[in-house]
């Protein structure tokens, strides 16, 4: 079934004739009926992003900063401010995501702020959080990029099956779905396709759900990127299968999406799949 139909689960469905749905369609098996990995025919992609968790339309751990900075600023003790330019990156992650064929990176850097307890007064200290995953056939690799260790584990790296036109009986079985939710009480558990859109150059998907709208890329069908809802909670990875390029939550709280820069096709430098010399890894087995 495709995932624009349902976004949850478990919800007492059952009794809907979902089992014959799938959003892979049979076009991705190949004569000796195993599936095709259409990743393989991937052309680079590079996605840059950045999510931060608001709370009534402001990035919720910048005002925390700024509260605590005005109340200490009221006392007679010193005060140790945060630099502004660490200021404007606080509660944001920023992700560099690259795919191409079965390999995929995932740069994703954090920031937070914590009080040092050293002495009076008030002393701001920056916490960063900088990590950098890797995806090829054989193996992940997950880089602390702070601590400067990792660990690698066995992979058979990114794969992907075409998905299948949109079936006829889709709108039947989404309304069959809405009414049984509808029933249940939870009609606004029910995502809502609201057309499409272009974000940062490319087309999306736009969806409305219980946590917001978001608008995922629609561009990929044919290399097994599926437009339906995607996960846009805080993480420091990226979906192999989903490219979330905006979400807006709903009131204001909840995580923000953007994208700044999509491109597709556009050659980048290979060593962004290179493991980063002197580190100390460990080999997790399966």
């Amino acid at each position: 079934m495709h995932r624009s139909l349902v976004v949850l689960f478990g919800m007492g469905l059952s009794t809907l004739p979902l089992a014959g749905c799938s959003s892979r369609g049979d076009g991705g098996s190949g004569a000796d009926g195993a599936s095709v990995n259409v990743a393989r025919e991937t052309p680079p992609i590079h996605v840059e992003q950045t999510e931060v968790m608001l709370k009534n339309g402001q990035p919720a751990i910048e005002q925390l900063y700024r509260e605590a900075l005005a109340q200490c600023s009221k006392g007679p003790t010193p005060v140790k401010p945060l630099e502004g330019d660490v200021v404007e990156k606080l509660g944001r992650t920023f992700f560099d995501v690259w795919y191409e064929g079965e390999r995929m990176a995932v740069k994703a850097d954090k920031w937070d702020f914590t009080e040092a307890a050293r002495g009076p007064g008030c002393e701001f200290v920056p916490t960063h959080e900088a990590r950098l995953t890797i995806t090829e056939p054989g193996a992940m690799i997950t880089i602390d990029l702070v601590k400067h260790t990792g660990t690698r584990q066995p992979s058979q790296g990114v794969v992907r099956q075409a998905l299948a036109p949109t079936a006829p009986g889709d709108d039947k079985l989404r309304a069959a779905v809405a009414a049984q939710l509808a029933r249940q009480g939870q009609g606004d558990l029910m995502s809502k396709d609201l057309g499409q859109a272009n974000e940062a150059g490319q087309p999306c998907a736009r969806v409305e759900g219980v946590s917001g709208e978001m608008c995922i890329w629609s561009g990929g069908r044919q290399w097994g990127f599926d437009p339906g809802p995607a996960n846009d909670g805080d993480r420091m990875d990226a979906p192999i299968d989903s490219i979330l390029l905006r979400s807006t939550p709903t009131n204001g709280t909840g995580h923000q999406w953007s994208t700044q820069r999509m491109t597709v096709g556009e050659a980048f430098d290979a060593d962004v799949f290179a493991v980063p010399s002197g580190l100390s890894l460990s080999q997790v087995e399966e």
